[in-house]
């Protein structure tokens, strides 16, 4: 056995993971006999209920603000009743309570109650206010980690200094480290490492700090990480206090995870896709919505990693990382992808980069790749394969894997346009259809690309040059802004990038004394 730890924080993260758990849960379900292609116990720990019942949960740690959780409570209906519910009062006199509203249900947990179990559920999502809105598993009690509300009169985007102390008073509050995370830790019987994914803006530098806790007793422990960045890109100018800080917080983060993972892949905001990704002739998503948005990334996310959960793979992270990693020593990858696949000729023209920044995208080198497909008829196989042979991609720069069409649950957004032959139908034919599946192409590679990179040094120097103030910054001096340029900048020059020509690398900085 080789069990992934996953951790979630902040609220798009856990919107792409309740996504991700709900496709997982799906492959519980066989039809016809069949045997699931993925080993459940490398994600999902098995243990007992009050009731002393075997369960089956997610192996997670889910953090997130106490306002975004919704209806979702660390007891359930498998681990005791609401947490909302009163001790014995210590106090025998007279009290005045006050209660705060609950969160009503949405429709879709209504409807999956009304209908037992939920699997055939056909709401149509249309009131999703929190990510728990649409979540389909029960999660054991330490999963849930609500971090304390930011006071409204404090930002919580790009608040690196902030976000540390929260995560030591967090720690100190909960034991987290050696209570939660250690439990599950301790529970495997052979891990492979961790999963994690997080929303740059308002967990990087809370996960940083733990991180680094955890990396005082666990070294070596391999890191899979997936960094949401915030929606300030470094390719325009940016004045504005809350953008700045957006850009150096997301600066740090990429350093730290520079430094401590063992393969990193930075997914670009929402805001900065093209419209093609969301609208196109077979979906009509909403890129404004968080619920839709986190669909397609945690469909590529899912289907990325797969390798790393198939009964018949030999990948684990520490494997993978270093099959991309074999030609570069920055430990940094790239998601491209196609969703939902037609036919070979996606593959040409609408593979999508979900982690350049880059306003024009490079014609960089690729040192090597990882290659998933799902659902692909034999044709569309062979289309694949050709298409590799003509480039004269070697077995050492391209691996694949070609696995079943990707389950969509009924907690999956219905925007799927009119059916298509690729994608079997559930229900009758027409605009907002739900297919049962779909097929799709996902990659992830690590190049030559350094653009991302030198997009935030050139930030930084500018934001040196002007001598920016530390309150623009969120805490961070000029000495340290610099000491995060030439990092970035060397990141640069080690993913093989060409040396700036309007920057003095020795001479960066000394203007500020």
């Amino acid at each position: 056995m080789k069990e992934i730890l996953y951790i979630q924080a902040g609220e798009q993260a856990n919107y792409i993971g309740t996504h991700f758990w709900n496709t997982q849960e799906s492959y519980f379900t066989y039809e016809d006999g069949e045997e699931s292609e993925t080993d459940h116990g490398i994600s999902f720990r098995e243990g007992l209920n009050q009731k002393r019942e075997p369960t089956f949960c997610p192996r997670l740690l889910a953090f997130d603000h106490k306002a975004h959780f919704g209806t979702l409570s660390q007891a359930n209906a498998l681990f005791g009743m609401d947490d909302t519910a009163d001790g014995q009062a210590l106090w025998s006199g007279n009290a005045v309570e006050y209660k705060q509203e609950p969160v009503s249900k949405s429709h879709y947990q209504i409807d999956m109650e009304e209908l037992d179990t939920g699997y055939t559920s056909s709401a149509v999502q249309r009131d999703i206010r929190y990510w728990s809105d649409f979540n389909r598993l029960f999660y054991v009690p330490r999963t849930i980690q609500k971090v304390p509300d930011i006071p409204e009169w404090e930002d919580a985007e790009g608040n690196w200094a902030g976000g540390r102390e929260m995560f030591t008073r967090y720690d100190e509050d909960t034991g987290l480290t050696e209570g939660a995370f250690r439990l599950f830790l301790e529970e495997c019987e052979t891990i492979q490492g961790i999963q994690l994914m997080h929303d740059t803006s308002t967990f990087g530098s809370f996960v940083d700090a733990f991180l680094t806790s955890v990396r005082d007793d666990f070294a070596k422990l391999p890191l899979f990480s997936w960094s949401l960045l915030s929606d300030a890109t470094p390719f325009k100018p940016m004045d504005n206090k809350r953008g700045v800080r957006k850009l150096v917080n997301d600066a740090l983060t990429m350093r730290s995870l520079s430094e401590m993972s063992s393969i990193s892949v930075p997914i670009q905001s929402p805001t900065t896709w093209t419209d093609e990704v969301c609208s196109n002739t077979h979906i009509q998503a909403d890129k404004a919505h968080a619920y839709h948005t986190s669909a397609i990334l945690s469909a590529h996310i899912e289907t990325a990693t797969l390798p790393l959960r198939l009964k018949a793979a030999k990948e684990d992270i520490l494997s993978f990382s270093a099959r991309l990693g074999w030609r570069t020593a920055v430990p940094f990858a790239e998601l491209r992808g196609v969703f939902p696949y037609a036919d070979a000729a996606d593959l040409e023209r609408r593979i999508y980069n979900f982690s350049s920044y880059a306003p024009t995208p490079t014609s960089a080198t690729q040192f090597s790749r990882y290659d998933v497909t799902r659902g692909f008829p034999s044709s569309g196989i062979a289309s694949y394969n050709e298409r590799l042979s003509s480039f004269g991609f070697e077995a050492s720069v391209v691996s694949s894997t070609h696995a079943a069409a990707y389950p969509l649950p009924t907690s999956f957004p219905p925007f799927f346009s009119s059916a298509e032959t690729t994608f079997p139908q559930s229900g009758p034919p027409g605009i907002l259809s739900r297919p049962r599946s779909t097929v799709l192409f996902s990659s992830i590679g690590a190049s030559g690309a350094s653009d991302f990179y030198s997009g935030y040094a050139r930030f930084l120097d500018e934001s040196i040059r002007r001598k920016i103030s530390v309150e623009m910054t969120g805490g961070i001096d000029l000495d340290e802004m610099s000491d995060l340029a030439n990092d970035l900048w060397t990141l640069h020059d080690t993913a093989g990038g060409e040396p700036d020509p309007t920057s003095d690398s020795d001479g960066r900085g000394e203007d500020e004394e």
